[in-house]
């Protein structure tokens, strides 16, 4: 995988109920991936029939991503749906997970 390549941070609305975290290049592709059941979709969102991208920004390099999701995995679901709905920038993400890229 290309290092130089630019990685966002997502958020997926899994049955209307659970937010799933992840990262990648291109979110709406990984998206296809975890509706499709393709080996690269992640097991968890298998089991969900609804997925909806619903919260996406553009973080960087692949370690800045991987720190940045970590630290929002860990957030109460009440942090993640106001991340969703005031549509979060990448300075308030950092501020609300004090995470160091």
């Amino acid at each position: 995988m290309n290092d130089e390549a630019v990685y966002h941070l997502y958020l997926l609305l899994c049955d209307q109920k659970i937010i799933y975290t992840g990262i990648a290049i291109d979110p709406e592709t990984r998206l296809q991936q975890h509706q499709t059941g393709h080996p690269y979709g992640a097991k968890f969102t298998r089991r969900f029939k609804q997925l909806k991208l619903v919260y996406q920004i553009r973080v960087g390099s692949r370690a800045d991503a991987q720190k940045l999701e970590l630290k929002i995995k860990i957030l109460k679901k009440t942090q993640k749906e106001q991340i969703i709905k005031e549509q979060y920038n990448l300075n308030q993400l950092i501020e609300l997970t004090g995470a160091i890229l």
